[in-house]
């Protein structure tokens, strides 16, 4: 009995399961149906483990009324385990010798296309770019190199586009491959700018969307191990469409599918590395035409036999011509045999019009590529008794669009063999309507509980913070009445203060005036002094602690040629002073660096009239308690002193020793 019980909760736990991919259906239009049990049921139990539920019904319940538990459930389904250059060793073999074959096969100038299915947050399409970057050198600058990164969920997309990585995303790369590659800043690694122009990211569900085409490398690498067989050969037989001639296709290395070796040429077995084979093109393209050969024949056979139709077979056609609802009949290759005129209504097409054609070469709005060939192909192989597709179409007449639903079933002869499928489609867009209205109700509903709860937590926080606050408010009026006692007493001490501060603004007001007074005193004795250097005979120059000119009396100008707004500011050691020659200039200058004086008599030097002259030359220095402030140069003109002493000495010489006159 225990057995039985289990086996009866497992029966409705899968039950319940299969109800949960239903409605991730309903809400996010993606099918989990070919997806493989364990790895879902997995999921769903972690995800129910997080937010502690016990049974599957509870958690579909909960699912049920909280649409935002749907959108975290779809994002952990849809598992995204990537990194920058995953599994070393197929990388390698791609490096080293696939990726150069494939580029010496190109022309100069090709376009060069790879396609990344499943590539998470975008590092396997970047590591795709980084290794053709390698490989070709300054080459990728120049050559057309697309790459493709698509996945189901658009919030790994969004990730991908923004190129920026953290320290642990780029932590197993080697540090050139950083350098070479990558930007670090404050968000962490950032794809340069010539990576990230060969990359394209966009939303791409493998089952549904067409596949991107011409591709030279088609990298999809452990998607196929969640998927069941006939789903991964559907997708597989897309990739094959999809790659041009000698297209690679790498898969991931746990995914041994025996159908791809089928459909393409193994390079490595092992790294799960395969060719589309060039030779079987001829082979294809003849099988090709061959069933459009037969499908053909079929349609030509119903056009045929179409005018020889009995009572009966005239009567269910009026009957179905009759009927409400759009209907479709197709024969077991999709010719169109039967389109009633409700059909006509909503497609705008007769039945004239569409007769012995193909359904899906119609292509009819509403009606989905999954719809009209594997859920089709279900029902036609008697794999499922009935299918059910959606879809939209918006006619010219029609404000919004209409939303639909198509049922998919067989129609059998009296053996039970299959003779057609009939589509059946039903107007929802009202049921549409009252769902949204019901979703945003019951959404409005739940977020307006939410509020009110929270409103009423707020509330009770409150009340006790306004208790708290009376209790501080008491508290703080005796700490203020404590504070106005000293504030009193701080008043008085001020009034003090202020009257010392009254006392000490006037003798700052008096000590103000005594200074004003001591400088006028200063500025008149500056400018006696000063006007006494300029009138002195002799030349008077006062320079500072480093040689720069302070001042150049008139003297200093008459004597040595020079005007003193020329002088000013210069250092007299690099001025040219005719009067001074470099030598003198060098003797002052190391005796004044010495803190000596120097005085030097009698020392020709020439006049600004052009004549030498003599002169006396004293350089004093500066000196306040051991600190050179600068220094003083007297130059004073000796030219005449120096005549009357050389004809003094010449009359000398001429009296004699003793002073009498020679006689002759």
């Amino acid at each position: 009995m225990a057995i039985e019980r289990k086996r009866r909760a497992n029966s409705a736990g899968d039950k319940t399961i299969e109800k949960i991919i239903e409605r991730i259906h309903l809400a996010r239009n993606f099918d989990f149906r070919n997806y493989k049990r364990p790895t879902l049921r997995r999921r769903i139990e972690r995800r129910m483990a997080d937010r502690q539920i016990k049974s599957p019904e509870e958690y579909l319940a909960l699912i049920e009324r909280d649409s935002r538990e749907i959108e975290a459930l779809f994002g952990s389904m849809l598992i995204k385990v990537t990194d920058f250059f995953r599994d070393r060793e197929t990388w390698d073999l791609l490096s080293s010798k696939v990726i150069p074959h494939l580029l010496s096969e190109k022309r100069p100038g090709e376009e060069i296309r790879v396609w990344c299915a499943g590539c998470a947050t975008g590092e396997e399409a970047f590591s795709v770019a980084i290794m053709l970057a390698e490989a070709m050198g300054p080459a990728f600058q120049n050559q057309e190199v697309k790459i493709f990164g698509t996945d189901a969920d658009e919030r790994s997309i969004a990730y991908g586009r923004r190129g920026v990585y953290s320290r642990e995303q780029v932590q197993s790369l080697p540090a050139d491959v950083i350098k070479s590659w990558f930007i670090e800043d404050a968000a962490g690694f950032t794809v340069r700018k010539e990576i990230r122009r060969t990359v394209v990211f966009g939303v791409n569900n493998l089952v549904s969307d067409a596949p991107i085409s011409r591709l030279d490398l088609l990298l999809c690498r452990n998607v196929f191990i969640y998927l069941d067989a006939p789903l991964q050969k559907r997708i597989l037989t897309r990739f094959h469409y999809a790659l041009r001639r000698n297209g690679l296709l790498v898969l991931g290395k746990s995914e041994l599918i025996p159908f791809a070796a089928k459909v393409f040429e193994p390079i490595d077995l092992q790294r799960r590395i395969y060719r589309k084979d060039g030779r079987r093109e001829p082979a294809v393209a003849q099988e090709r035409l061959i069933s459009l050969l037969e499908q053909d024949s079929v349609a030509r056979t119903a056009t045929e036999t179409g005018g020889e139709v009995s009572a009966v077979e005239q009567f269910h056609r009026d009957v179905v011509q009759a009927a409400r609802i759009p209907m479709v009949a197709v024969a077991p290759d999709g010719t169109v045999l039967l389109w009633n005129s409700a059909a006509s209504q909503l497609w705008g097409r007769t039945e004239s019009d569409v007769s012995g054609k193909k359904l899906p070469s119609l292509a009819l709005p509403g009606l989905t590529g999954e719809l009209l060939v594997e859920k089709t192909a279900e029902v036609r192989e008697g794999r499922s008794a009935v299918e059910f597709g959606e879809g939209s179409l918006q006619r010219p007449r029609d404000e919004h669009p209409l939303h639909i639903t198509v049922q998919v079933t067989a129609l059998r002869d009296a053996a039970h063999e299959v003779t057609g499928v009939l589509y059946s489609v039903q107007d929802v867009t009202a049921v549409h309507e009252l769902e949204a209205e019901l979703r945003k109700v019951t959404e409005e509903r739940m977020s307006a509980l939410e509020e009110l709860q929270t409103i009423n937590e707020e509330l009770q926080s409150a009340n006790e913070e306004l208790e708290t606050t009376n209790e501080e408010l008491q508290s703080a009026n005796e700490e203020l009445q404590t504070t106005n006692e000293e504030l009193q007493s701080t008043n008085e001490e001020l009034e003090t203060t202020n009257e010392e501060l009254q006392s000490t603004n006037a003798e700052l007001d008096a000590t103000n005036r005594e200074l004003a007074h001591r400088t006028e005193e200063l500025n008149s004795l500056a400018f006696v002094q000063r006007t006494t250097i300029r009138t002195l005979n002799a030349a008077v120059i006062v320079l500072d602690e480093a040689g720069r000119i302070k001042m150049w009396n008139l003297a200093a100008e008459r004597l040595l040629g020079i005007s003193e707004g020329e002088a000013v500011g210069q250092l007299i050691w690099s001025l040219n002073v005719p009067a001074l020659d470099r030598g003198v200039l060098q003797k002052m200058r190391k005796t004044l660096a010495q803190s000596s004086p120097l005085r030097a008599e009698q020392i020709s030097y020439q006049l600004p009239s052009g004549t030498e002259g003599r002169a006396s030359l004293a350089a004093i220095p500066i000196l306040d308690g051991g600190n050179v402030l600068g220094a003083v140069i007297i130059f004073e003109d000796a030219t005449k002193v120096a005549s009357l002493a050389a004809e003094v000495a010449s009359l000398r010489a001429g009296n004699g020793n003793d002073g009498k006159p020679t006689r002759r």
